[in-house]
């Protein structure tokens, strides 16, 4: 009898282990490296097109199964009439029909033409923790296959729709990304940044691309994005550079700047905001501004603002030299003016279609 017992028990510790072992395994983490090389491959670069087949955004996405269907956001492909893919393969193909959408979640699975895809293994963002270790592969600007590390910071609510929180930078161009957990299965998507603050960038959790509703239209069809969102869009096309500080004595009293249209229609209202920095990277003031003057398309506009920064220039003990601060300046909204000419007539330049920006 104390045999007999002695084989139960046994067995329930054998049974035991095979369960411990197998949920070590399932959730194996992976190192940076291997989560790359496994699966950038399934992660393409979009561009959406207007009828005139100029680029009207960069986004990212990613293979959902083999039959070249792909998860991206919404507000990637919101106003295109068509959109070219491309993987890091170079291969590249275009978005035949949507197959599921939720604008209010920001997520759509699209059919491609191309086939023979790997998909991405789909983790549980039920499950994730505050303070886990996520990786994020995406396009930024259109730089292909750019990687970010960081954390989960936060499981935010906004209007009942949760969003995960994550350190792991999102750049314009990234969302529609993939974003793993250190086992390598993907936890979310991607989707927007906090205009205001570092570091705060948000996915949409997986499972909710999991419980999309089958849902098909051609892709001109597609609703357009809520306008009512808490978080910026992905716009890579409105570009502030040449921020140049005027100084006197120390203090900041002006900066100029100039900003780049690159949509094929003009903008206009463009609103900033303007954030100024000391030499440490603390923020020392702020002001916002609107620009209520049109800015061409392809072309670009010089502008100023006054607003007077006390101590911009400061001694640093440390190093024992004088240290300038930073002026970051934050496109927060602008309107396109789509019933305007698509490009000027009396101003030529060189007109690029989105095949033009995958050829480079």
């Amino acid at each position: 009898m104390k045999g007999i017992q002695l084989n139960t028990i046994q067995k329930y510790f054998l049974v035991f282990v095979a369960l411990l072992t197998t949920a070590s395994l399932s959730h194996a983490e992976m190192k940076t490296s291997q989560i790359v090389e496994k699966y950038s491959q399934s992660v393409v670069t979009i561009i959406a097109l207007d009828v005139n087949n100029q680029p009207l955004s960069l986004g990212s996405g990613f293979f959902v199964n083999e039959n070249g269907d792909i998860a991206t956001n919404h507000h990637v492909l919101a106003d295109c009439a068509k959109a070219i893919i491309k993987n890091n393969k170079g291969e590249t193909g275009t978005i035949l029909h949507i197959l599921n959408y939720d604008p209010q979640l920001d997520l759509i699975i699209a059919k491609t033409s191309l086939k023979f895809t790997k998909p991405l293994p789909f983790g549980d963002s039920d499950t994730v923790t505050i303070g886990e270790d996520i990786l994020a592969i995406g396009n930024p600007a259109g730089l292909e296959g750019t990687v970010s590390k960081g954390i989960i910071s936060g499981v935010r609510e906004v209007d009942d729709i949760k969003f995960i929180q994550i350190t792991a930078p999102i750049s314009p161009g990234s969302s529609g990304g993939p974003v793993f957990d250190s086992a390598g299965k993907v936890i979310g998507i991607a989707t927007a940044y906090l205009t205001f603050g570092q570091n705060l960038n948000f996915a949409m959790p997986i499972n909710y691309l999991k419980s999309l509703k089958p849902n098909k239209l051609n892709l001109v069809s597609l609703p357009k994005t809520s306008k009512e969102k808490t978080f910026q869009k992905d716009d890579t096309l409105v570009q502030v550079f040449d921020v140049l500080p005027d100084l006197h004595n120390g203090d900041l009293t002006r900066v100029d700047f100039a900003i780049r249209n690159l949509h094929s229609y003009p903008i206009k209202n463009v609103e900033l905001f303007i954030v100024y920095k000391n030499h440490k990277g603390e923020i020392i003031s702020y002001t916002s501004m609107r620009i209520k003057e049109p800015i061409l398309p392809k072309l670009a506009l010089q502008f100023f603002n006054n607003h007077y920064v006390r101590n911009f220039v400061q001694w640093d003990q440390s190093p024992r030299r004088l240290e300038q601060g930073e002026v970051e300046i934050r496109i927060l909204n602008y309107k396109i003016d789509r019933t305007a000419e698509p490009s000027p007539k009396n101003v030529p330049f060189k007109k690029k279609t989105g095949l033009d920006l995958l050829s480079k």
